[in-house]
């Protein structure tokens, strides 16, 4: 027999499967959350949250938990050590949005409160639960799941798929995960150190052939995310070896007290469908793209979010089914045209290693630092990865900030 699990099962309890489990819940649409790890997963991953995410995280109702243990940035900053380039870009937004450029925080912390407000929803998250297989029908999807317990069957209308890039559901459903990975891999890390005083800005792009990374502030207690790359050709198991001699190009020989570390795979890929029947996929399960420039769990927030407000009408009945198949050629368009040129740009400026461009790179950063509002785009754009809502009446149809006037 088979336990009648709701009208949604999310599979995967990062922050967007629990988002898109709050947004669900929000409707009245019964949801459980299965995810295969005892836990949240703290693991350092994304940490820099631009208006278009904090826009959702308001509207959902955890942004001011999420403000009062984060901290807010002010500064993007751009550094070329071969050339002794170092500057330090404000970054403000229109007076017509409501939110600070960047919020600094962890994702564990979005998805821990996420989850505490989608439980006073009704929501169900188990942990401990693994999928091991689906079975779909014209009338609901049966889920098998491995718990300590042994094999159980869960029943319910939909599944989500938010279960990472080496997602157990798109598998299971035979959809490819069509594109490439690249050829390093990029290891983040949670340090506290005074990096302020070695001049970074709250968040930054070491622009260097070697020793590329990305620097950014997590909270007011002076945590910070250092995130670099390496030749993903080097053994993984002994990163942490590697570590040191990064860290002092990096930080010198300032003190510093490692808190916590991961290495990982980077992809530009997206599934060839995020529908198949009755089974959905959504976040990193859907589309994955290098870290650069904060695209992708920002592109993964939106796809949740345009997901959660299509499924839930079709569950009320009304809108018909076939606005699933329109949600996945929009996000899949959203990622091939927006998303993943702007990271793999990103990523291209962070390591380039012909000197011709390195020097182009430079004029053009030299060009931004004395533009005083240069930094503006870099956190507005986003608000582009809304695309289009699809459905009259959305919650998210006026969430495009960036159509209005005076953006500049």
């Amino acid at each position: 027999m088979s336990e009648a699990v709701g009208d949604v099962l999310i599979v995967g309890a990062g922050p967007v499967g629990l988002l898109t489990a709050l947004a669900l819940g929000q409707t009245g649409v019964r949801v459980t959350v299965i995810e295969a790890s005892d836990k949240i997963s703290d693991a350092p991953r994304a940490a820099v949250y631009v208006p278009s995410t904090a826009l959702v995280l308001d509207r959902l109702g955890i942004l001011a938990e999420l403000d009062a243990l984060g901290a807010h940035g002010k500064q993007l900053g751009y550094h070329m050590p071969e050339f002794g380039f170092r500057a330090l870009l404000p970054v403000d937004v229109p007076a017509h949005v409501p939110y600070a450029p960047t919020l600094h925080i962890g994702q564990d912390e979005v998805g821990r409160i996420a989850m505490e407000h989608a439980q006073r929803r009704g929501v169900d998250v188990r942990f401990g639960a693994r999928l091991v297989a689906l079975d779909q029908d014209a009338n609901g999807v049966t889920a098998t799941v491995e718990t300590v317990e042994g094999m159980h069957a869960l029943r319910a209308g939909w599944v989500i798929g938010a279960d990472g890039a080496r997602s157990t559901v798109r598998k299971l459903i035979g959809v490819e995960f069509a594109g490439h990975s690249w050829p390093n891999r990029f290891v983040a890390t949670n340090v506290y150190a005074d990096c302020e005083a070695l001049g970074y800005g709250d968040g930054n792009f070491v622009c260097d052939p070697v020793y590329s990374a990305v620097i950014a502030r997590l909270d007011a207690k002076g945590l910070w995310r250092i995130t670099y790359q390496e030749d993903a050709s080097l053994p993984v198991e002994s990163y942490r070896e590697r570590l040191p001699e990064r860290y002092a190009f990096f930080l010198g020989d300032a003190p510093h007290e490692l808190v916590a570390s991961n290495p990982y795979t980077l992809h530009q890929r997206c599934a060839t469908t995020l529908r198949r029947g009755r089974v959905l996929l959504a976040g990193d399960a859907a589309h994955a793209t290098n870290p650069c420039g904060g695209m992708g769990l920002t592109t993964g927030i939106w796809t949740g979010m345009i997901l959660s407000d299509v499924l839930a009408a079709v569950i009320a009945g009304d809108a018909a089914a076939e606005i699933l198949d329109l949600y996945s050629d929009e996000r899949r368009r959203i990622f091939w045209e927006l998303t993943s040129p702007v990271a793999t740009e990103c990523k291209r400026l962070l390591e380039e290693k012909d000197p011709v461009r390195r020097l182009e790179d430079l004029a053009n950063l030299q060009a931004q630092a004395a533009n005083p509002t240069a930094g503006r785009g870099t956190v507005l754009f986003p608000f582009k990865l809304i695309g289009d809502t699809l459905r009259a009446g959305s919650r998210w149809a006026d969430a495009d900030l960036s159509q209005r006037d005076g953006t500049g």
